[in-house]
């Protein structure tokens, strides 16, 4: 059998070699098809097929909290103990508050990303230290000594070697921690795999507040509707304890692979499917070539078989040419993803990081398998047709093959068929991914992004307790940004647009009945400066904007968007009405109405927002926003400058362009549309060569009829048409087909449209009639080729 196999081998290697065009045309179309199979391969499975770098990762959990109206919120430390102590379902439960830290004691100060957690944190996850030791049980209680423990790569670059932690301290948020130990760089904690120190939990920035989640693993046999149920169990017992603060608030579990993939599970599925049906477009293509191979070697498979081969012989023989060509296409597909593969990722994008997507042995097994299975796949039904040759006939009539070539001729036809169907799915699909983000490019956010600058910087607690030192800092950092040559405004903001930041509060309005308890309205909230709006060139309505007036001793003054004003005044002038915030009960008058300005998500629906005067409530973190006359990231250092003059130990950090957020908001969406026109238009190429070799295969076999019309006064139109109208034949049966599947598909990318219907008549009718006439160009080459055929010539050589 070895040595049979090894024959079979070298005889399909040769044959190969005497047709390097047909075996180079398999290889590089089955390689185009395998090569985004594999680059695409390779995302979806660093993204949502690689286990997590956790132990037991299949029960690590999430447990959050949900606001009254039903959103993932956070929960108190007091909350969140809680539940350490009461939840049965759960095991190792950890809080956790994500939030960058002040590091100063250097050269220049520095943000550092760091995590307030519990002391079992690092026993959680199992990770052992490199050097020290991790939290030990009670210290994180209020009153302990500060303690933390940094990663290697922090370790490397603030130690100077210092391997004897007890000496070594970090001044972070302006106080002293020893460092304890330190833990293994390659330890990526979940939702933040950039975090360098962690500190106990008590320590966090507004550990009085709504800060904290927790992770921790499911119980061995316990169902996550178990889980949820405790949980939401708990959460009622909670707030029928504290009504005040609680009232309409729950708490639910979920699985953290869950929380990491599902918003992109639906994209990279998506792009999966768009290279799986360019796939199948190549090999619809490769075996196009083998029938059309074949059909050259009817007369040597017919000796063959008269000669004593038998029909499992001759299909071996075959496969393994098929299967040799299949390795071939895998080989350039592999070198393909290998060279592409970094250049996919550099397209704009967020949810997986280039570095950290490599072509591992679940991909290299992944691109062997499938180059194997489409070898094997699409050589087996020519395989099949040419094992069984009508013998008498074909040693008889040659090549030619009367009504076996008839048939072949039909399964030619049925795989371009297929092929234009699949065509016609992708673009359809490409053109609603496209007239989606055209929709998103179009909406209008409310502001003028271009020509701002940002950066993000926070106040240590310990250097300014007090509002009014506060804001006697953010009042010095406009002032000193301010005369900065080439900067036209510059203010200050809570939560800047797209940036993530921000929050919402409860509301109370005393010209109306009050609503049961945990329905009150709530609205976005920010302070901000009087430049604020004109900075970011945000409308100004009606009313006034904040001034001098509106300082911490005086009564609170809120700026509302016009939605707020709409929802909560419909039919009233909105300026003089009182609010009531909940939290603490303090009452605000509207003074003026702005502009809406989207804040989170560049599709989401505008949510009532109000600002408050920074100067009556001063924070220790502050976004600056610096409207330039100059490209604004030319200006980052003067203003890094201009800040430390106000306070030379602070440091900032996200020091980027508004713009770049806007961006960066549809960077997925828009990779998502760039990749699938790619194979759209690639997939459309793989059609029209197919459409060219059945029409060129169909012309070669009707030479002498061609020969013999134009021999009696058919002109060359008459030819073009009776080679095209087998094309328009193939096409339209393929449109048909397309349309249907197209129809039935696309309903799925419904969650990635944005006001665009996923079965849009209007798109689908223009696709259909734009593919036509590229599709036909593929038939139109080789009909005109016939039409160009000298009777003579012809007549003479059949």
């Amino acid at each position: 059998m070895i040595a049979e196999l090894w024959q079979d081998l070298r005889y399909a290697a040769r044959s190969l070699g005497k047709k390097p065009l047909f075996a180079l045309t398999a290889v590089l179309t089955l390689g185009l098809g395998i090569g985004a199979n594999t680059a695409i391969f390779s995302v979806v499975n660093d993204v949502l097929l690689r286990a997590l770098p956790y132990r037991d990762e299949a029960r690590l959990i999430e447990l959050y909290a949900l606001g009254p109206s039903g959103d993932r919120a956070l929960f108190s430390l007091r909350e969140g103990q809680l539940f350490q102590a009461r939840a049965q379902t759960l095991e190792a439960l950890t809080i956790v508050t994500n939030q960058s830290v002040n590091l100063t004691g250097g050269e220049r100060p520095e943000r550092v990303r760091g995590a307030f957690v519990s002391a079992n944190f690092f026993d959680v996850f199992a990770i052992a230290p490199v050097l020290g030791r991790t939290f030990a049980q009670g210290e994180d209680r209020p009153g302990g000594a500060r303690l933390a423990v940094v990663n290697e790569k922090l370790w490397r670059a603030r130690s100077n070697g210092e391997t004897k932690l007890g000496s070594w301290t970090l001044t972070l948020n302006g106080e002293p921690y020893e460092v304890i130990g330190v833990v293994p760089e390659s330890f990526k904690q979940p939702y933040d795999s950039d975090v360098e120190v962690w500190m106990p939990v008590v320590d966090a920035p507004y550990a009085d507040g709504r800060i904290a989640y927790a992770l921790g693993y499911l119980r061995p046999g316990v169902e996550l509707s178990a889980a949820r149920a405790e949980v939401a169990t708990l959460a009622s017992q909670l707030a029928q304890d504290n009504p005040k603060e609680n009232a309409g608030r729950s708490a639910s579990v979920g699985l953290v692979r869950e929380f990491l993939v599902a918003r992109l599970r639906p994209m990279l599925w998506s792009l999966f499917a768009a290279v799986g049906a360019i796939l199948l477009i190549a090999c619809a293509n490769m075996a196009n070539l083998l029938l059309a191979r074949g059909l050259g070697r009817h007369r040597e498979i017919a000796l063959r078989a008269a000669l004593g081969a038998t029909r499992w012989r001759i299909v071996r023989q075959l496969l393994t040419e098929a299967s040799l060509l299949g390795l071939g296409g895998g080989a350039g597909g592999l070198l393909l993803a290998h060279f592409s593969l970094s250049a996919l990722l550099s397209l704009p994008q967020e949810f997986v990081r280039a570095e950290d997507v490599a072509l591992d042995p679940r991909v290299l097994l992944f691109t062997c398998a499938l180059s194997l299975l489409t070898g094997w796949l699409f050589g087996l039904v020519p395989a099949l047709q040419l094992s069984r040759p009508e013998l008498q006939s074909l040693l008889r009539e040659g090549a030619r093959g009367s009504g076996e070539a008839a048939r072949w001729n039909r399964l030619r036809g049925a795989f371009v068929v297929a092929q234009v169907a699949l065509s016609l799915l992708l673009l359809v699909g490409a053109a609603l991914l496209i007239r989606s983000f055209d929709r998103l490019l179009s909406v209008d956010v409310g502001f003028k992004p271009e020509g701002l600058l940002t950066l993000e910087y926070r106040l240590p607690r310990s250097k300014y307790p007090e509002p009014r030192a506060q804001w006697e800092v953010h009042r010095q950092v406009v002032e000193r940004i301010r005369e900065v040559p080439g900067v036209q405004s510059v203010s200050l903001v809570g939560g800047l647009p797209f940036s993530g930041n921000g929050g919402s509060v409860a509301l109370l309005l005393p010209d109306r009945e009050r609503p049961p308890a945990g329905k009150e309205p709530e609205v976005l909230l920010d302070p901000a400066t009087p430049d604020y709006f004109e900075t970011l060139r945000i409308p100004f309505l009606a009313g006034r904007l904040f001034g001098d007036q509106d300082r911490l001793d005086t009564p609170r003054v809120l700026l509302i968007n016009r939605t707020m004003a709409q929802r909560f005044w419909p039919d009233q002038n909105a300026i003089g009405k009182q609010v009531q915030f909940l939290e603490d009960g303090t009452m605000a008058s509207v003074i003026g109405i702005v502009g809406d300005a989207r804040q989170y998500e560049i599709d989401e629906e505008q949510r009532p927002h109000a600002y408050v005067s920074f100067a009556q409530q001063p924070d220790l973190f502050a976004t600056v926003a610096v409207r330039t006359a100059l490209e604004p990231l030319s200006l980052s250092e003067p203003v890094r400058q201009a800040l430390w003059k106000a306070d030379p130990e602070q440091p900032m950090w996200k020091v980027r362009t508004l713009e770049f957020l806007v961006d960066g908001s549809i960077a997925n969406r828009k990779f998502l549309a760039t990749l699938i026109g790619i194979f759209a238009a690639l997939a459309l190429l793989l059609t029209m060569v197919g459409l060219y070799g059945v029409i060129s295969y169909l012309v070669d076999q009707r030479t002498r009829e061609i020969g013999i019309r134009m021999a009696l006064g058919a002109q060359m139109g008459d030819i073009v048409r009776m080679i095209l109208k087998r094309g328009v034949i193939l096409v339209s049966t393929g449109l048909a087909l397309g349309l249907a599947a197209a129809w039935s598909v696309t309903r799925l990318m419904a969650p990635l449209l944005y006001q665009v219907s996923a079965t849009d008549p209007l798109i689908f009718a223009s696709v259909a009639l734009a593919l036509m006439p590229v599709a036909l160009l593929g038939c139109y080459l080789p009909a005109r080729r016939a039409a160009a055929l000298d009777p003579l010539v012809v007549l003479r050589q059949e």
